[in-house]
């Protein structure tokens, strides 16, 4: 009796060890094979969709309602007196006849460029219209640019009302910034 115990316990050991070894050969191309199929899958990321991964949501005013929605990209850290770049991206969730917007600085930054939109008649659902504003600072602090989009449909017209936030550094070479030591002190004057 007790030899066939021993001969059972013996064959259970080699069963588990066998099992053991097989399943480590079948865990490696199994670990592998939906890895290669996830990857033969994915399909080529599309331009639209990399260009707003970058981009966060404008502020909008009111209630927000999803029809239409506008995201920004700051191309550089705003610096007092430096124009920078604000990459724009209006997307409508609804088949509009034409949609455009107007763009205000408020005070303490200055538009140069890129105030209103063209016209665009019947945009795509989903598609971003592309858009660049261009602002300079004119001093250090929080500011804000407005934007009003204004669309039109066969039921309704819809104005949808944002505002885009910008923190304006000061620049390098201007002597307040520059006369404060790395701690936050004052540097030291000479007489």
């Amino acid at each position: 009796m007790q030899s066939l115990r021993h001969n059972f316990r013996a064959a259970a050991a080699l069963t588990v060890l066998l099992a053991a070894l097989s399943g480590c050969g079948k865990t490696e191309h199994a670990g592998s094979a939906p890895a290669a199929s996830a990857r033969a899958a994915k399909k080529p990321a599309d331009a639209a969709e990399l260009a707003l991964a970058d981009m966060v949501n404008a502020v909008a005013s009111g209630k927000p309602s999803g029809d239409i929605e506008l995201k920004f990209n700051l191309r550089a850290r705003p610096t007092v007196g430096e124009p920078v770049d604000i990459d724009l991206a209006i997307i409508t969730a609804q088949d509009l006849d034409r949609v455009y917007a107007s763009f205000q600085a408020g005070e303490g930054l200055e538009l140069t460029q890129g105030a209103k939109t063209p016209e665009i008649a019947h945009p795509a659902v989903g598609v971003p219209i592309a858009h660049t504003l261009t602002v300079v600072p004119q001093r250090a602090g929080v500011f804000y640019v407005s934007a009003a989009v204004l669309a039109d449909s066969a039921q309704q017209s819809i104005t949808r009302n944002f505002s885009i936030p910008l923190i304006a550094a000061a620049a390098a070479d201007d002597p307040a910034a520059s006369g404060a030591s790395a701690s936050g002190a004052p540097a030291p004057q000479g007489h």
